[in-house]
């Protein structure tokens, strides 16, 4: 039988929960325009800034900050030919991404939230 968590295992577990979800992968994806850009994306692959833009009603410098955002959060991969900016869904990252943060929830878990809910 493991021990019951202690109040300062909980507070840990909570501080380790706080960085998970506040990370920039969560903050990157619970915006809807940020949302429909991946969407965009991997319906129509590598695109550049032009033709994103051009299927979103906000304006360009718009489109580009938030495609900024899900590059800086590792979630599109970004490459400039000459003037353009071209950008893809960089889902092999994503997946490492979410597995990392699966594995951190794993520790989590045993501090937090025992078997039972004791």
């Amino acid at each position: 039988m493991s021990a019951r968590p202690t109040r300062q295992s909980r507070k840990r577990a909570a501080r380790e929960l706080r960085e998970i979800l506040d990370g920039r992968l969560f903050a990157a994806l619970c915006e809807p325009v940020r949302v429909g850009l991946v969407e965009f994306l991997t319906v129509h692959g590598r695109s550049d800034i032009a033709t994103v833009a051009g299927a979103f009603p906000q304006d360009r410098s718009v489109v580009s900050r938030h495609l900024s955002f899900l590059h800086a959060a590792g979630v599109v991969r970004r490459e400039k030919v000459g003037r353009q900016v071209f950008f893809e869904v960089d889902g092999s990252a994503v997946v490492v991404r979410l597995e990392e943060i699966l594995a951190r929830f794993r520790r989590i878990v045993p501090l937090c939230c025992p078997p039972g809910g004791r």
